[in-house]
């Protein structure tokens, strides 16, 4: 039954993607042009998959397709389908994400990092490429369900290293597990909110746009010094007087305890490499390839774990698409998240029109206070200010609040005294430093003090020390970082 039922659907797929890309190749006739024909074809298309397949996952083909009509461009398609590109992205790269969280892959990483050769010398290399781990799957993974995911795994790894609560090296390890997790969660912006809605309201506010390797060019080398004095921090200040009770070879008993790959865990990381790919890969070759970098940017961000998703649910294994859109809808979207971003967007967007007039109040109400500061002064500001207020309310309050008043502070200023865009960007970065109170971040710093490893007055000494340093780390280095490759 299942057979035939796929079957149908597969021949119903491919007549419809006939019709859509036939269209394209339809000459100008009976008054039409060929840009009519294409959209009629995409028309014709979906109505066969809405009827033949269902009314779900098809439609993002639509999207696809209508995307790929030059009149209408990718930009044009998902502002009228979802009123912007940022929440069309926010959406299909949680979607794309969600799979890979229900593999091995996150033990699978982790006992790779931990069990080889470096990691095995002392315990201080254990905990710097434990660490690394979850802050290398914290790159393309929600903090919140990478925290949930990884903590029944981390409480594997206190019991085969024969840890106990209250231990002071597993007080270590649960709190480097937090902050790095949430770190990376401003590293990049694949599929996290924060560093997706500063770029979203400096291209609303400005027109221009910055690219996931602009941004990752100055949010991962940030991350790593940060977690390298995160480390310093730990072994220097914080002392734990039992760090060699870790023996690290005790870790190699996890080998072979998670099976390997299979043909839908490869599929799921080959369709992730290609959605970063086309991420990355156009940036890289601008200056050798200056069309291909111009055509793959133009598709937008959004594009590519839209190209991924449908991927997922084309391919099958064992007669079952990779991905289930009822599945996948409801529990890897992180809807809340969505509607925020979409309703904080047009927010920041009324914020600093220029006919509202908040802006010019605003950057004269904060004359006194920035008029004199020199710019390194009012990137220190507004750095300060990120990062205290993320640690004691929402991330995304904090980065609809902070990027509207830089954006209109900044903005003001004469042309070329200050790189708004690698502010505001930090603004999303530093929303991700924020694990000295559960309220910086619910999820990942209330489990993590419910767990027993660690405590309240550890997260907050330990996290307001490293926020500290993410401050200045962000104004002194991460800045001029930022302004090589963000205009």
């Amino acid at each position: 039954m299942q057979t035939k039922k796929n079957t149908k659907a597969n021949i119903f797929l491919v007549l419809a993607l006939v019709v859509i890309i036939g269209s394209r190749f339809m000459p100008k006739m009976a008054g039409l042009s060929s840009d009519a024909w294409a959209v009629l074809g995409v028309f014709f298309g979906s109505l066969i998959m809405w009827i033949g397949i269902s009314i779900d996952w098809p439609s993002m083909i639509t999207l696809l397709a209508l995307g790929l009509i030059p009149i209408f461009g990718f930009s044009g398609t998902f502002a009228g389908a979802f009123g912007n590109t940022t929440v069309a992205f926010l959406l299909f790269t949680f979607m794309l994400v969600y799979p890979l969280s229900k593999t091995n892959f996150v033990r699978r990483c982790t006992i790779y990092f931990i069990t080889n050769r470096i990691a095995r010398k002392g315990p201080w290399y254990f905990i710097c490429f434990l660490l690394a781990a979850v802050t290398f799957m914290g790159l393309f993974i929600s903090p919140s369900v990478l925290f949930v995911a990884f903590m029944p795994f981390l409480e594997d790894i206190f019991q085969v290293l024969e840890l106990k609560k209250g231990s002071k090296v597993a007080n270590v390890l649960m709190m480097g597990t937090a902050f790095c997790i949430s770190l990376s969660s401003g590293m990049t912006a694949i599929g996290h909110v924060w560093p997706t809605m500063a770029i979203g309201y400096y291209t609303s506010a400005t027109g221009n746009d910055v690219n996931q390797f602009q941004y990752m060019a100055m949010g991962i080398p940030t991350g790593i010094i940060l977690i390298v004095i995160l480390i310093l921090i730990f072994k220097f200040i914080y002392r734990p007087d039992d760090a060699d009770t870790i023996k690290p070879d005790k870790a190699m008993s996890l080998r072979g305890t998670v099976p390997a790959a299979d043909f839908k865990e490869k599929v799921i990381l080959g369709v992730m490499l290609l959605t970063v790919l086309l991420w990355v890969a156009p940036s890289l070759v601008k200056g050798v390839w200056p069309q291909f970098y111009e055509t793959v940017n133009g598709w937008s961000t959004a594009m590519p774990p839209l190209l991924g998703c449908i991927l997922l649910f084309v391919i099958r294994v064992d007669g079952e698409s990779i991905m289930n859109f009822r599945e996948t809808a409801s529990k890897g979207v992180l809807w809340g998240s969505v509607l925020m971003t979409a309703a904080a967007t047009q927010l920041g967007s009324c914020l600093t029109n220029e006919d509202v007039g908040i802006s010019a109040w605003l950057t004269g109400a904060l004359e006194p206070l920035t008029g004199n500061l020199p710019v390194i002064g009012l990137i220190l500001f507004f750095m300060t200010w990120a990062v205290v207020e993320t640690n004691f309310s929402s991330n995304i309050v904090t980065t609809t609040v902070v990027s509207a008043v830089a954006l209109s502070v900044l903005t003001a200023l004469p042309e070329g005294s200050v790189n708004v865009g690698v502010v505001v960007c930090m603004v999303g970065f530093a929303a991700a430093i924020c694990n000295m109170t559960p309220a910086g971040q619910s999820t990942v710093n209330t489990v993590a003090i419910g767990s027993g490893w660690t405590d309240t007055k550890s997260m907050f000494i330990w996290g307001g020390l490293f926020a500290i340093a993410g401050i200045l780390v962000l104004s002194f280095i991460a800045y001029p970082l930022g302004s090589l490759f963000i205009s």
